[in-house]
């Protein structure tokens, strides 16, 4: 029945159909059917579409680990944006992701090339300039660097000036060139770039702190490290697991404030919650600077420091300060001195693990000028904890200034550390002090100048040892410079 009703309409509508009109509707169908085509090739075939496609299918690939799949859509976009004007602007970002795609399928030549079109060191402007990828090159530099040279540290700093100015947003470079330059004591420079990342990143906080510290702002430190405090202490409440980044942030506010139980109680907390080994460090390096800020007031008494001794010991038993602060009470008469020195000795005949209180008696023994049993507690150190490298460095010290010097062995102890520390200033120093006893002038001359950069205050002694190491390869005019790069400043007068 409705077959035949919808025939007779048909019949009806032939039979008065007027042919002007339906010639006059031929240009709209027309233009509906274009429409038609047009929004079919804008969803499924224009280069809008496709590069979105495969931008998503890049995104999605990188994040979970397929950095092939990663690769061939990085290829994909990239043509697109050759040929489009309209996405030539993300043609860097597309090449900086297949250069890390190309690092992860192991083609760390291709990805390097690439890297340096987007991550030029020289400042000429360039289209293909990408921040994120100067970023990358700067924090990478850093983290991969065997020793924190000049060279290297210019390196990164140029770098994340150039991430900074082309993005001003980019907090994250702004934050570590803060940290760059708060580890230099530039503060002005510091302080900007922090103030620019504080916004974003909360971290920022407690380093705007430390440089209020550094500029004796204490006003300005108070403020700064409360916001710190709050900033992690709310990600800390919010967080689903443990998160140590965040737990050391916290305690270093409440150390910065010099309130020392509760960067304890900070450190404790995490402990207990994640069992993890590092806090149990922590725990002892707070005791030991709690000691050492109550040391010199006159209310603290040789009891007081014991007990804080004895608990920071019983969570890390290797703390230098720590055994370093046992030993001189077990020095002192009274009762907490024989209480410390009956912890020194049960310590000692526990056996296992001693190496850091056998250094500490040694260096007791070396400030006593007793130096033969200063000799045998270094050598017990450095037999039971080779690894450590503050026993292996002041051990082969002892070798070359005693009265039977023995450089060779000295020389292996400090050959041996430097491989698992290449960029340890005090052991180049060492090292290079040793090569000076040798007479291994250009030897000497070598690690002398590697460890300047890091010698900090003990920078004058080393440039005396390279006036001498020069002179011995006799070239008097850098030895005269470093003579007198060697020589105390002299205080201007008001």
């Amino acid at each position: 029945m409705r077959k035949e009703k919808s025939s007779q309409r048909w019949s009806d509508w032939w039979k008065t159909r007027y042919v002007p009109w339906l010639l006059w509707g031929i240009p709209a169908l027309v233009s509906l059917l274009a429409m038609l085509a047009v929004y079919v090739y804008r969803t499924e075939w224009s280069n809008v579409t496709v590069h979105d496609r495969y931008a998503s299918i890049k995104k999605t690939s990188m994040t979970r680990g397929d950095y092939q799949t990663a690769r061939i859509a990085c290829e994909r976009v990239l043509e697109i944006c050759r040929n489009d004007s309209y996405f030539a602007a993300r043609y860097p970002e597309h090449l900086f992701d297949l250069a890390i795609c190309l690092m992860f399928l192991n083609r760390p030549e291709d990805a390097r090339h690439l890297i340096s079109k987007v991550a030029p060191f020289d400042d000429v402007e360039t289209p293909l300039s990408y921040p994120p990828a100067h970023l990358y090159v700067a924090k990478n530099t850093w983290m991969t660097a065997k020793e924190k040279t000049p060279e290297v540290m210019a390196k990164v700093e140029r770098h994340l000036l150039r991430a900074a100015t082309d993005s001003p947003d980019m907090a994250e470079a702004h934050q570590i060139l803060g940290e760059l330059y708060l580890s230099r004591q530039e503060w002005d420079k510091a302080k900007r770039h922090l103030l620019k990342a504080a916004e974003t990143r909360g971290e920022s906080y407690l380093l705007l702190a430390l440089v209020s510290q550094g500029t004796n702002d204490p006003e300005g430190m108070r403020q700064w490290n409360g916001r710190a405090q709050q900033f992690f202490q709310q990600k800390l409440d919010t967080a689903a697991i443990e998160d140590p980044a965040m737990r050391m942030g916290l305690a270093r506010t409440y150390l910065l404030a010099e309130n020392f139980e509760k960067a304890a109680a900070t450190f404790l907390t995490g402990f207990k919650k994640s069992g993890e080994p590092g806090y149990t460090k922590a725990l002892g390096a707070v005791y030991g600077a709690w000691v050492l800020s109550l040391k010199g007031k006159a209310e603290t008494t040789p009891g007081d420091l014991l007990k804080l001794v004895s608990v920071g010991l019983t969570f890390d038993n290797q703390n230098e300060t720590l055994l370093t602060e046992l030993v001189r009470l077990a020095e002192l008469s009274g009762e907490a001195g024989t209480e410390a020195n009956n912890a020194v000795r049960t310590m000692a005949a526990a056996g296992g693990g001693n190496g850091m209180l056998h250094f500490v008696l040694g260096s007791a023994a070396l400030g006593q000028n007793k130096e033969d049993e200063a000799n045998t507690y270094f050598d017990l150190a450095f037999r039971e904890s080779p690894e450590l490298p503050q026993i292996a460095n002041n051990f082969a010290m002892v070798l070359v200034v005693g009265a039977k010097p023995d450089y060779p062995r000295a020389l292996g102890i400090m050959n041996q550390l430097l491989s698992r520390y290449p960029s340890m200033a005090a052991a180049l120093d060492t090292r290079g002090r040793i090569h000076l006893k040798m007479k291994h002038y250009q030897e000497a001359v070598t690690d002398l100048t590697r460890a300047l950069p890091g010698l900090g205050q003990l920078a004058p002694s080393a440039h005396e040892a390279l006036a001498e190491a020069y002179t011995g390869l006799n070239l008097p005019e850098l030895a005269e410079e470093h003579r007198k790069l060697s020589q105390p400043v002299p205080a201007v007068k008001p």
